[in-house]
């Protein structure tokens, strides 16, 4: 992904639902979404998605809503909600578009497979049939331009499952040898010099191919995850993750979560969890913090980088604070 967003087209609500999987890259199920907008063509920005679950308020809901919208600045908003309960789904749309405040509402929405309604007053209380597909133009060319559209948001854990069988075996000896490496590097450098830079001198160019576009090996992924055990070095790695190469980052550190050894796992998924918040992939960047504070629950980053994605604040503002007090601690 770049640094540009991609741009989606929705002429009617049915466009709407049907774009949905292209902007979040997997097709919502019992979702309730919402998509901020800028200006008089209601351009789409940030966008969140919410599990439509019964049980949770509806009024707890659009605070939610309205807190992340907020948070990111948003003008205007649309709310989409998919779900085989369009009664249920019906009242949280609802709530969420009369706790929006002084954010204006563009279109609320709420759909089945094959019929949706809103909340303007000539809607047919039948609802509208339509056709949810994804070869909607927007799908397509999201595919055509590199994005994977995944089935469901549970697909989002197999990018960072970890590999098991007699490839673990290997991965695991290999990942020793290259801490065994890192480990004589340190021991060489000078007393006085950080690991900081002694990481950056070993993997730096490591980085560079992959800001680039080039592939690494399994044995310089695990090089780069072995050097994440030290929180300096790994706080720098989260510093350098740049929104015009965050899709790249957010790669690297997906493979690694899947290949490195168990120990590694926690920092590598947390390197995976901020650079896919950096390029606004929300879904994924939660599937990791949650998957590294339940794997390693004392683990410190993943409880701040939950706390950062439920607050909803904008990954420019965490890329701010973040090498703010990197440079600071340096």
């Amino acid at each position: 992904m770049t640094s540009q967003r991609p741009v989606y087209t929705a002429h009617d609500p049915s466009d709407l639902v049907n774009v949905l999987p292209a902007a979040f890259g997997f097709v919502p199920q019992e979702s309730l979404c919402a998509i901020a907008t800028r200006g008089p063509r209601h351009r789409m920005g940030f966008r969140m998605r919410l599990d439509l679950d019964d049980r949770i308020p509806p009024e707890e809901v659009a605070r939610l809503v309205h807190l992340h919208l907020s948070r990111q600045g948003a003008e205007g908003a649309m709310i989409i909600a998919v779900s085989q309960r369009p009664e249920m789904a019906e009242q949280y749309v609802w709530a969420a578009e009369r706790g929006l405040g002084s954010i204006k509402p563009v279109v609320s929405v709420w759909a089945t497979d094959d019929r949706y309604w809103t909340t303007f007053a000539d809607c047919e209380p039948a609802g509208h049939p339509y056709e949810r597909s994804l070869h909607h133009v927007a799908v397509v060319q999201a595919v055509a331009e590199g994005q994977e559209i995944l089935a469901s948001r549970d697909e989002l854990r197999t990018r960072i499952a970890r590999e098991t069988g007699q490839r673990r075996h290997w991965l695991d000896r290999a990942a020793d040898e290259q801490a065994e490496q890192v480990g004589a590097l340190l021991m060489g450098a000078r007393a006085d010099e950080p690991s900081v830079d002694v990481a950056r001198r070993d993997v730096g160019p490591l980085l560079d191919r992959v800001r680039a576009g080039d592939a690494l090996s399994d044995g310089e992924v695990l090089r780069l995850a072995v050097w994440t055990i030290s929180i300096g070095v790994r706080d720098d790695l989260v510093a350098q993750v740049e929104r015009s190469t965050s899709g790249q980052m957010r790669a690297l550190w997906q493979r690694a979560a899947r290949i490195v050894p168990q120990s590694l796992r926690a920092p590598v998924l947390c390197l995976a969890g901020f650079a896919a918040h950096r390029c606004g992939d929300g879904a994924q960047a939660l599937i990791c913090a949650e998957t590294a504070a339940r794997e390693e629950p004392e683990y410190s980053l993943a409880m701040l980088l939950l706390q950062i994605i439920e607050a909803g604040i904008s990954p420019d503002e965490v890329s701010a604070v973040w090498r703010g007090e990197h440079r600071r601690a340096g």
